[in-house]
């Protein structure tokens, strides 16, 4: 394995990190930092993983730490993963949970209200 083909396994989880989810960053340790709570903890340690990988195959001695089969397997986990993630979905949920909070509070409001005018012998 060369060090090309690790650093285009990391550029290609980054840029459908990027695609996906909507989150940008300069390496890939970096994207998913900010991707945060988005991916799971597996995710962000097979990622880590990569990250890694990608560091230490430029370094000649250090390259000989890497397990090939552990880079391809993290590769084609992360890379399945983020293929699932729909960003028109995440967004229409986005958008119907914030709708829901908001209606739930001027539900809220308005039956305070309707009590409020109850007990001042309004109605």
């Amino acid at each position: 394995m060369t060090g090309d083909s690790v650093n285009k396994f990391a550029d290609e989880v980054q840029s459908l990190i990027e695609e996906r989810l909507r989150i940008k960053g300069r390496t890939l340790e970096k994207a998913l930092a900010r991707a945060g709570r988005l991916l799971p903890k597996w995710a962000h340690r097979e990622g880590r993983y990569l990250a890694q990988a990608s560091q230490l195959m430029q370094h000649p001695k250090l390259r000989l730490m890497i397990d090939e089969a552990k880079v391809v397997k993290a590769r084609d986990m992360l890379v399945a993963h983020l293929k699932t993630i729909d960003p028109k979905e995440r967004r229409k949920t986005r958008v119907l949970g914030m709708l829901g909070v908001i209606s739930f509070n001027l539900i809220l409001v308005f039956a305070a209200f309707i009590v409020y005018l109850v007990w001042r012998d309004y109605v």
